[in-house]
């Protein structure tokens, strides 16, 4: 089976990834809302990159100073954290929760964290913790940040690939690809040209 190089390096795949990993999060603790964020480190901030369920529409982009909020704290200590009573906690930024449309009860934050360092947080806002305890609830959280860090890190390695030299064939698939052709009919038609250069 040939590679599907150009779904490999397609942005809308990886965007699909981080919208698939925050709604597992979301459904699986029956929370209200769940975001990921990734660190940008040009500008020193974490930013929204995907969202499941309140503000899901207007939260992408949406950005926070790096040491801010629960976010920043998880994001600088690496710890994962559930906060009852979240509105008590000093960390917790009432402003900016506030802009995003929706102030929660209880939060669950983890770092997502590739090669020893930390790249992002994901959160979960207002989880059914009952549902687990809450012990059961942090282990079962800080392992779904663990798998969505392992699938950013073959995201970024796919990113990376598609920055690197790659032959004649890989990139005429990644160009095809790009146009929005489904997969069938990239195949189909890279298939036709491997018979015809392998006829003549």
């Amino acid at each position: 089976m040939r590679l599907d190089l150009g779904r490999l390096l397609r942005t809308a795949e990886h965007d699909e990834l981080l919208r698939s990993a925050v709604r597992l999060a979301r459904l699986t603790f029956s929370a209200s809302a769940a975001s990921v964020f990734l660190y940008d480190e040009d500008q020193d901030r974490l930013v929204f990159e995907a969202s499941s369920g309140e503000g899901e529409d207007r939260l992408v982009g949406m950005a926070l100073p790096a040491g801010r909020g629960v976010a920043g704290w998880v994001f600088e200590t690496g710890e994962t954290v559930l906060l009852s009573h979240v509105r008590d906690d000093p960390r917790f930024d009432r402003e900016f929760a506030q802009g995003t449309g929706y102030v929660p009860e209880v939060l669950m934050a983890a770092p997502l964290e590739l090669d020893d360092r930390a790249i992002g947080v994901m959160e979960v806002l207002d989880p059914a913790v009952e549902k687990f305890g809450e012990m059961a609830a942090v282990d079962l959280f800080t392992e779904l940040a663990t798998q969505s860090a392992i699938a950013l890190s073959l995201m970024t390695a796919a990113r990376s690939l598609g920055r690197q030299d790659l032959t004649p064939w890989h990139r005429l698939e990644v160009a095809l690809s790009r146009t929005g052709a489904s997969p069938a009919a990239v195949d189909e038609l890279l298939n036709a040209l491997s018979r015809f250069v392998g006829g003549t």
